[in-house]
């Protein structure tokens, strides 16, 4: 009998890269608690935002544990890293969809305000009941294999080697069930707050997040369940891989990225308000110089008058920035209609000024 020997090579580079994703995650989680102050942070709950990198990490040592050969421990452990990584990554993105749901909801004459504290209490009942369902799986597991039933299965194929697994149980079916309940209950909070105004676009990208989970996990559990014939270690160890980069992995990318985009965004606005707004206290420095009470214009000379017209410009400049800055917040592309009639007037009645001087 002959024993299927592993591709190191490849077994190798897969951890590698896992544990790159695992070591990015943590400094992500560190970044958003840095970072939390942030208005496309502070707006998100943050608190939730670190449940999700958590549960994405819990994920990711699910997929390290397909790396060593199945033995005992280890196929009773993998179900643990799974449901409840599972439970808090996509518990927290439904809690903040039901969230965004309950404060833009137009049925009722009143506002429930859902704290950040009440969220939490959601979400650890869930991770308490995962945890009590996982237990009774595991002492039955236990109390099966006391009896004989073996939880490991060494499978001889047809070309003659023998390859070691899990042994399939129905418990499966009942946790990817649950899984797909867990989904199907975000899917239905997205689309029910699909017409809500909030900021940064962050129901959308939170419900992309939960179409990517259902769309390759249900692709991987229905091929493993319609041909369920013994695969190889490394076949195991790269669908486990590549479901988990195509999964929590794409949803932690989906969520985040327009994050950053936004933050560089609200980043720039605020680096514009404050040039204009130093400007402006610096022309005011400059004109509280001089008393234009006290001083007559017929006694101003003709460079005087256009110095001090030319920091009039420069101030209608200003003021007509930011009145484009704020129409275009409600009316895109009115404001450059407003910035051609202001440039002719302005240049206008300067130029016929002049003349006069």
């Amino acid at each position: 009998m002959k024993i299927q020997k592993s591709d190191s090579m490849i077994r190798t580079s897969l951890l590698t890269v896992q544990m790159i994703i695992i070591a990015f995650n943590l400094v992500l989680i560190a970044v958003v608690i840095n970072k939390r102050k942030c208005k496309t942070i502070s707006m998100s709950m943050w608190t939730l935002m670190v449940a999700m990198i958590i549960g994405s990490i819990i994920l990711d040592m699910e997929v390290l544990l397909q790396y060593f050969t199945p033995t005992l421990p280890l196929c009773l452990l993998g179900p643990w890293f799974r449901e409840l990584g599972f439970v808090i990554f996509y518990g927290a993105i439904d809690l903040k969809l039901y969230r965004i749901l309950m404060q833009f909801r137009t049925r009722k004459a009143h506002c429930w305000t859902i704290t950040d504290k009440d969220l939490l209490k959601y979400l650890l009942f869930g991770v308490v009941v995962v945890i009590v369902y996982l237990t009774a799986w595991t002492a039955v597991s236990l109390n099966f294999f006391n009896e004989g039933w073996m939880l490991v299965n060494h499978v001889k194929v047809e070309d003659g080697f023998l390859y070691t697994m899990c042994k399939p149980q129905w418990w499966n079916h009942v946790t990817e069930f649950g899984e797909l309940l867990i989904l199907t209950v975000g899917l239905y909070y997205g689309n029910s707050a699909r017409n809500a105004r909030v900021q940064f676009e962050e129901r959308r990208f939170l419900f992309y997040a939960i179409i990517a989970e259902l769309t390759f996990s249900t692709l991987h559990n229905t091929i493993r369940t319609v041909y369920p014939i013994p695969f190889h270690q490394d076949v195991t160890f790269i669908a486990a891989f590549t479901r988990s980069l195509l999964t929590n992995t794409l949803a932690l990318v989906i969520i985040f990225a327009p994050k950053i985009w936004y933050q560089k965004k609200v980043n720039a606005e605020l680096k514009h308000s404050a040039i204009n707004q130093e400007l402006s206290e610096s022309l005011k420095a400059d004109m509280v110089d001089k008393d234009f009470r006290e001083m007559n214009i017929s006694e101003m000379t003709s460079d005087e008058i256009r110095e001090e017209l030319s920091r009039v410009y420069v101030q209608m400049g200003i003021l007509r920035d930011k009145t484009v800055n704020k129409v275009n917040q409600l009316k895109p592309g009115v404001g450059k209609c407003i910035v051609s009639l202001n440039k002719i007037k302005t240049k206008c009645f300067f130029s016929m000024f002049s003349e006069r001087l």
